[in-house]
């Protein structure tokens, strides 16, 4: 059974309560419960105490679905232990079901580590088994994005947009359109980025380039705004010496 295909199953039929696979089975409201109270602990800092918990449901949910083990690798992921990440991620893929989710976690183990053509060899994998699914071509717009074919992270950016509009979709969207000296693009992605989930308006990178972008299409007076409203959003914005060259240089064109 595909677990991708499955998952979508379950947000449609509340009902389900069985997560399965190849006659594996638990239930859904337990691994809930249990994941929670570990994402919890190690949100806490209490970092040790909450994989040990974690291990220690091995063999509840471990070896069936994927899912256990693309929590687990998640966990050694936030602790920079990646060798651990990389090997539990890859245990998850070697199970019968599908859950592409370790496909892509994997593939960023590959992108912080410098193995790009690794990363990108997956993500090819991924969307040629997964061609509906936003999240592929996101992480291989991301790949390109980070190997600096930006060109071609734009393309895929739209791509993942096409299917699903997701906010990050649209910063990572602007981000190429901006190397690319595509400022129209930079504003109009930075937008619909915002109106999606408006916590970006601390993001301030991207609102770095939202600003350099409007002041290049000599939009001076939205782009003063702009820098303003990053200062209230953000208290590093203060201190930025690009963001301060850039007010003074609006500010003398009043």
């Amino acid at each position: 059974m595909n677990m991708f295909l499955f998952s979508k199953s379950v947000i449609i039929s509340l009902s389900l309560l069985i997560i399965s696979n190849n006659g594996f089975t638990f239930e859904q409201k337990d691994f809930v419960t249990d994941i929670t109270l570990a994402k919890e602990m190690f949100d806490k800092g209490e970092h040790d105490a909450a994989i040990k918990y974690w291990e220690s449901k091995q063999s509840a949910y471990g070896g069936q679905t994927g899912h256990y083990e693309l929590e687990l690798g998640t966990f050694y992921s936030r602790m920079k232990a990646f060798d651990k990440a990389e090997q539990t991620y890859l245990a998850g893929m070697q199970l019968d079901g599908k859950y592409p989710r370790l496909n892509i976690s994997l593939s960023y183990i590959y992108l912080w580590t410098g193995r790009f053509d690794q990363a990108s060899a997956l993500l090819d994998e991924t969307i040629k088994e997964y061609p509906d699914w936003w999240s592929g071509y996101y992480t291989k717009a991301h790949q390109e994005f980070l190997t600096e074919n930006y060109q071609e992270a734009k393309i895929l950016a739209e791509q993942s947009l096409s299917i699903t509009e997701t906010a990050r979709g649209f910063i990572l969207l602007a981000r190429a359109s901006f190397e690319l000296n595509d400022t129209r693009s930079v504003i109009s992605a930075i937008e619909e980025a915002i109106n999606i989930e408006p916590n970006f308006l601390a993001d301030l990178n991207a609102m770095k380039i939202y600003a350099v972008s409007l002041a290049t299409e000599g939009l001076n007076g939205e782009a003063i705004a702009v820098i303003e409203e990053i200062k209230m959003n953000n208290e590093k914005a203060a201190d930025d010496e690009e963001l301060k060259k850039l007010l003074t240089e609006l500010e003398k064109k009043k």
